[in-house]
């Protein structure tokens, strides 16, 4: 496996239990994790619809899903960059 790949992998994992942490310490954790996924799949549809003109395209799939829930807008920042510099 690339070193690369593990990083990221290994990223997500910290970031996901982070988040997950984080949502639960809120006054009210479950309005908090819907409005972090909203905004994540929002975040996702942008860029897999518009990126083509700024230059990022992530695909709709499993794994993209996944990590736009879990970890919102940040998650599908740290996606673009990564497909950017070819890490994924």
């Amino acid at each position: 496996m690339n070193t690369g790949k593990l990083i990221f992998y290994a990223a997500f994992l910290l970031s996901a239990i982070v988040m997950i942490c984080s949502y639960m310490r809120s006054e009210k954790p479950v309005r908090t994790a819907f409005s972090g996924m909203a905004s994540g799949a929002a975040a996702l549809l942008a860029v897999h619809f518009a990126g083509g003109y700024i230059g990022f395209y992530l695909p709709l799939n499993f794994f993209t899903a996944v990590i736009s829930l879990v970890l919102g807008v940040p998650g599908v920042l740290i996606m673009a960059l990564a497909e950017r510099f070819g890490v994924i």
